[in-house]
């Protein structure tokens, strides 16, 4: 047996604000072996971070902690701040989610890394910079001693949480906590990352502490899995019981929120959560889901505790799949009823893009898309997907307007509209509509909801009777479930969620015919991304409106789209119906990115692709297949040397490769 290297003891941390004193983690007590690792899941706001913090010693000021930490046998919470600092960094590392925020933006990435060495360590500055080039190696990184003389903005985004990662690796910790540091890369890279945490845990005899809302993604680095909401553990045991068995409701809500290969919008509905997380009172008692969950009875709150449901296997409530309770849950995976489609409507192209070309700059030149063409057909759903830098946001961006196309023609309902926005008529500007990514930047935090959705009814409808336009506005937040009560909300009033939400309602209040999403649900909880891709799935049905749905999650791609565009370094790599690229894959890149999905259920792991080096340089214009020096299926120096010819497999479905069909 290995032996105890954390021990976290009636845990409670209370936060003292102007509402009231609020509990942020409530009596929460675990164990961590060494080299054991251990994923911690939940929505925002359930304490996962905070848990972290904790261990870290990290509190703000307004905190007040209870209980015990025990690392190695001595209480973290007993030692000054001066103490922590042989622990910190030395003994005990920690990953933040935002690898921007963590790196110094006018240090190199050398200097960064030597510190470490230096300051912890007590190395001589040549020993300090071997240590650091030893720790980009085993992160995979190609050419560190270049890496060593950039700054943190001259590297991607990918490659800025691997060198975080080997700054917290370079003390050789016993413990290593990551606070969701794959949310915002594309599955390549979190594929590479993952594999290179689990590889290091063992190579390292390193304890791991994962923290993430994708229970994918904690399969694929966890053995034990912790459910926490609203500060507490509502269960926790081995990952494959925790899937084959969730024993709590709100761990088998988490599970059944995430879209997954074969789950689409033609069959099912994802499960969503109603509400949202409330923050509990500093003593407020009973069960913290109860006001959420599908299977509360009367009983509940006596009968709340926590108890053994299995083999190692532990939960504080075992009505997941109660029978004295209907099981709402199948009522909610029925989808509306899709129309039947005829040939003829199938085929009218609503957008259709020929040769298009975006290039940046003029004497430093950056070739961001490099002569694509596909349509969007009238009612459809097209989904983009690809790594960071392949030309999707461009791409989106030159058919909202918000670019101008360096070369070739966007022709929407027939007309050319490769123009800026500013130069477009009114109903161009009126039926082609954009959803951001960030729901909170792209919202006026000055305005409220009524004047944010208002003003795009004012301005591109011409409705100019304010109460026509409230009364629009309250449908159309109906719509989206919200109620009237937020009208005079602004902003920061809101959830995620929510402002997501009123950033649909502000694009589908004008009736377009177009909606180009771009990453609409990448920073959203599993349950509330659920809810957001059922909501646009039934608006689509009752609008008739068309999407361009922009993501690098494949299996969120796999669920809402009828058409599936691979883009890789600003060309198509491939082309087709959903079902005809999903499987089988025809293109190499295609075939990696599916590769790379983290599976939901940990019995299905496969073995991904992994796509060493980066991106070709966009500076350059690309010659021969600009996938060559990654390839794994790479044929010979015809790939490096001409451009890949198109193979087509239907009148649907092609690919850009000079591999051609098996069959």
């Amino acid at each position: 047996m290995n032996k105890t290297i954390l021990e976290i003891e009636n845990l409670n941390v209370r936060f003292k604000t102007f509402d009231g004193l609020f509990s942020a983690v409530n009596n929460v007590s675990l164990t961590l072996s060494q080299n054991e690792s251990i994923g911690i899941i939940g929505e925002s706001g359930c304490g996962k971070s905070t848990l972290s913090f904790a261990i870290m010693c990290y509190l703000a000021q307004n905190a007040s902690v209870e209980g015990s930490i025990r690392f190695k046998g001595e209480n973290l919470l007993e030692k000054s701040d001066k103490e922590m600092e042989t622990y910190r960094g030395n003994r005990i590392a920690m990953v933040f989610q935002n690898p921007y925020s963590s790196l110094n933006p006018s240090l190199t990435i050398g200097s960064q890394l030597d510190e470490v060495g230096v300051h912890h360590q007590k190395l001589s500055k040549q020993e300090a910079r071997n240590a650091t080039l030893q720790a980009l190696r085993m992160m995979n990184l190609g050419d560190p001693e270049g890496i060593v003389k950039r700054y943190p903005h001259q590297v991607s985004g990918g490659i800025q949480q691997r060198i975080c990662i080997a700054m917290a690796l370079l003390c050789r910790p016993d413990l290593l906590i990551l606070d969701e540091p794959t949310t915002a890369l594309d599955v390549t890279t979190e594929a590479i990352i993952l594999d290179s945490i689990k590889e290091l845990k063992d190579s390292l005899n390193m304890s791991l502490i994962y923290i993430s809302h994708d229970i994918g993604v904690i399969n694929k680095v966890a053995e034990q899995v912790v459910v926490m909401y609203s500060g507490e553990i509502v269960e926790r045991g081995p990952k494959t019981e925790i899937f084959e068995h969730p024993t709590h409701p709100y761990t088998r809500s988490l599970i059944n929120c995430m879209p997954r290969g074969g789950v689409v919008k033609e069959k099912t509905k994802l499960n969503t959560i109603p509400g949202y997380v409330h923050k509990r009172g500093a003593f407020e008692g009973g069960c913290p889901f109860a006001n959420r969950c599908d299977k509360k009875t009367d009983t509940c709150e006596q009968a709340y505790g926590v108890r053994e449901v299995g083999k190692n296997h532990y939960a504080s409530c075992d009505r997941a799949y109660a029978t004295d309770v209907p099981d709402v849950i199948k009522e909610r995976l029925i989808p509306k009823q899709r129309p039947i489609v005829m040939k003829d409507q199938d085929s009218t192209e609503l957008l259709k893009i020929e040769d298009l070309h975006k290039v940046y700059g003029s004497r430093q030149k950056v070739y961001a898309v490099n002569g694509i063409e596909f349509s969007v057909a009238a009612h459809s759903v097209l989904g983009i997907v690809g790594e960071s830098g392949c030309g999707k946001s461009t791409t989106g961006h030159m058919i909202s307007g918000l670019y101008k196309p360096t070369k070739g023609r966007i022709l929407f309902n027939g007309q050319d509209i490769s123009i800026a926005w500013n130069k477009r008529d009114k109903d161009t500007l009126k039926h082609i509509q954009l959803i951001f990514q960030n729901p909170g930047r792209s919202l006026n935090p000055s305005h409220t909801v009524e004047q944010i959705i208002g003003r795009a009814m004012k301005k591109l409808a011409n409705i100019t009777d304010a109460q026509e336009r409230r009364k629009r506005i309250v449908d159309i937040l109906h719509k989206v479930d919200l109620g009237q009560d937020y009208l005079v909300k602004k902003p920061r009033q809101l959830s995620g969620g929510e402002q997501q939400r009123v950033a649909i309602a502000r694009a589908l209040c004008i009736s377009p015919n177009l909606i180009v999403c771009d990453e609409p649900t990448s920073a959203l909880d599993v349950s509330v991304q659920a809810s957001v891709l059922n909501l646009l799935n039934d608006l689509q049905l009752e609008t008739d409106v068309a999407y361009m749905f922009i993501s690098h999650d494949l299996n969120v791609i796999n669920y809402i789209s009828d058409y599936i565009l691979v883009l890789y370094a600003g060309k198509i790599a491939e082309y087709g119906k959903r079902d005809e690229v999903m499987e089988p894959p025809f293109h190499p890149y295609t075939e990696a990115l599916l590769s790379a999905v983290p599976e939901v259920d940990p019995m299905k792991q496969k073995k991904p692709i992994e796509l060493l080096g980066q991106l070709p340089n966009p500076a350059k214009k690309p010659k021969g297949c600009p996938f060559a020096g990654r390839c794994h299926r790479q044929v010979g120096s015809i790939c490096e040397t001409e451009a890949p010819p198109m193979v087509r497999l239907s009148d649907t479905h092609y690919y850009f490769c000079h591999i051609k069909p098996s069959i």
